[in-house]
Parts: structure tokens; C-alpha cells; sequence
């Protein structure tokens, strides 16, 4: 699972074993370590309402059981929530990692789904 912040929004991406195991109720989970004993993780869950939240150090998203089963069988791309935050929004999207074409080799993901010609 990959997480890419812009501005107040975050995308998570998913290969296609990582679609799989949240389809099936299984969280994903990874962390990132820092120097001097810090770590940053983010969580991808299901639950029953989409959510957002981030304390001691772990981002957490949990998008609905019922929309993670349809996603996982259907053709598109993500899954895009928005949440209120202080008179603002936070913009969430959680898509499907397609085949990297151009990239370094040690950035290949063999679980990546394929590209298709309706994919830009």
C-alpha cells in the first residue's frame, strides 16, 4: 500500500493482493520508521461509514464493507470520500495501483492491476 499526500488530501493505492485481503474484512496496515525511534503509520480498514482520523502517529481510513465489495469486483479505478474538517475538507481517495510503465525497476509491484486503454 502506497500514501501520497497533496495539499489536505491523501490517496492510498492498492495492488491487486491488497484489494483482495481488504475485501475479505482484513485490514492493511504499514509504517514508515524515522530517526530517533518515531513512526508514522496508515491503516486501511472496513467498517460500516467511511472515516478519517490520525492520533499517536497512525493515520486511520475506513471505507464501507459494502462499497469495498463492489470496488473489488468492478472496474474503477478508486473510492473517493470527503470529510468536514474546520471549515475545510479533507479529500481521501483510495484507488487501485495500476502497472508501473516507466519507473525505476525496484518500484515494480507484480500484484499491480494491468493498464487498460480506458486508463489515462
Amino acid at each position: 500500500m502506497k500514501l501520497r499526500f497533496k495539499a489536505n488530501s491523501l490517496r492510498l493505492r492498492v495492488n491487486q493482493r491488497e484489494v483482495q485481503k481488504l475485501a475479505s474484512g482484513q485490514s492493511l496496515r504499514e509504517q514508515v520508521a524515522f530517526p530517533g525511534g518515531s513512526t508514522l503509520a496508515y491503516v486501511l480498514d472496513v467498517g460500516s461509514i467511511a472515516t478519517a482520523s490520525f492520533m499517536h502517529g497512525t493515520i486511520r481510513i475506513e471505507a464501507p464493507q459494502s462499497e469495498v465489495a463492489a470496488w473489488a469486483k468492478a472496474e474503477e479505478i478508486g473510492m473517493y470520500f470527503d470529510f468536514d474538517v474546520a471549515g475545510s475538507e479533507l479529500r481521501v481517495a483510495v484507488e487501485k495501483d495500476l502497472v508501473c510503465v516507466d519507473g525505476p525497476p525496484e518500484e515494480v509491484d507484480l500484484d499491480a492491476f494491468p493498464r487498460t486503454a480506458k486508463v489515462c
